[in-house]
């Protein structure tokens, strides 16, 4: 979908006050949705809360940092309703009942971001490199990332699970951590501050990315509260990419960022996310995120159908109400 083509279907779902929607009355229902990290990953979260967006759903969106295992089993006894997709991803190929049902970028994001005095590569043998947590999508795009510079993650450096963005950054900034994989907006700052980025994990873990998931129970009891959390996002969607700016003034203010820092991380952002798929991701991508996250698990990839992680007919429903139509995704038609 081209950028003009957006802007009409923004004007129609934002400017006409989302008539297609006006005619039931909604009973305004409290949400909570867990992030592992309140950082650009999320973006599209809090642009729906902080341009009502899901406020016109008739949604209070309540975001809940916590650590992702704990999110997990806080959206599978259904304490929050909405989490993170990476590690929900993980649970559900180990059982657990659990669906991804959005994701804010097409491929990964994550920047490898080292010390000033990193020069090259080579420099950071027998260096320590932060990680979230060993096993999580981050810790595998860092060892895709260690390997695609020549380095062998095992025996040339030290992975440190160190946790959120917050905790790498000041490892960092104190020296016991030579470089970590960081969000956009988290490499912007550090560049600001003088450090480099020896590459991105865009080609090295062209998955989808920065996603959100729900449990069976929502699905079969209250998908209507899916669908109003769809719509509020694919709103946040399409700001970004119309208002570019006024997203980036958001993003300043919900992650106490510098305001060019912000318009970087919005500029980057942008060249990860589908213009004409949003929210959504390909047949190809989530075959590989399944190539790597099953067979970590022991779990033969090629038995695992995407529909036992995934459930895209919510989405693809609030698109085709939105007048979006993806061409090239999973589930397009």
């Amino acid at each position: 979908m081209g950028l003009l083509k957006l802007a009409c279907v923004f004007a129609l779902v934002i400017g006409a006050g989302s008539v297609s929607f006006a005619q039931e009355a909604k009973k305004s229902l409290t949400v909570m949705q867990g992030l592992s990290t309140p950082d650009f990953g999320y973006l599209p979260t809090y642009l729906a809360r902080a341009k009502s967006f899901s406020a016109d759903e008739a949604l209070d969106l309540k975001v809940v940092v916590m650590r992702a295992p704990v999110s997990v089993t806080a959206l599978i006894t259904g304490e929050i309703q909405f989490a993170v997709a990476g590690p929900s991803i993980t649970a559900a190929l180990k059982g657990a009942p659990l669906k991804a049902i959005f994701f804010t970028y097409k491929t990964s994001t994550l920047q490898f971001a080292v010390r000033p005095e990193i020069r090259a590569p080579e420099d950071l043998k027998g260096k320590a490199i932060a990680i979230l947590s060993p096993g999580a999508t981050r810790d595998q795009v860092t060892r895709l990332m260690l390997k695609k510079l020549g380095l062998d993650p095992v025996f040339d450096v030290r992975l440190v699970a160190i946790g959120d963005s917050k905790a790498r950054v000041i490892a960092m900034e104190a020296g016991q951590i030579a470089g970590s994989a960081n969000n956009p907006d988290v490499a912007a700052q550090l560049v600001r501050r003088g450090y480099r980025i020896l590459t991105n994990s865009s080609d090295v873990y062209p998955i989808p990315f920065s996603g959100i998931a729900v449990n069976h129970q929502l699905i079969r009891k209250n998908p209507e509260v899916i669908r109003r959390w769809l719509r509020a996002h694919l709103k946040a969607m399409l700001f970004i990419r119309q208002y570019p700016d006024d997203a980036a003034q958001v993003a300043a203010k919900e992650f106490r960022l510098d305001i060019e820092v912000a318009r970087e991380a919005i500029r980057q952002a942008l060249g990860f996310m589908s213009a004409d798929d949003p929210g959504g991701f390909t047949e190809k991508g989530m075959r590989l995120h399944l190539q790597y996250t099953a067979r970590l698990l022991g779990v033969d990839p090629e038995k695992v159908a995407i529909s036992q992680v995934a459930d895209l007919n919510f989405l693809r429903e609030a698109q085709r109400q939105m007048g979006i139509y993806c061409r090239e995704g999973y589930l397009c038609k």
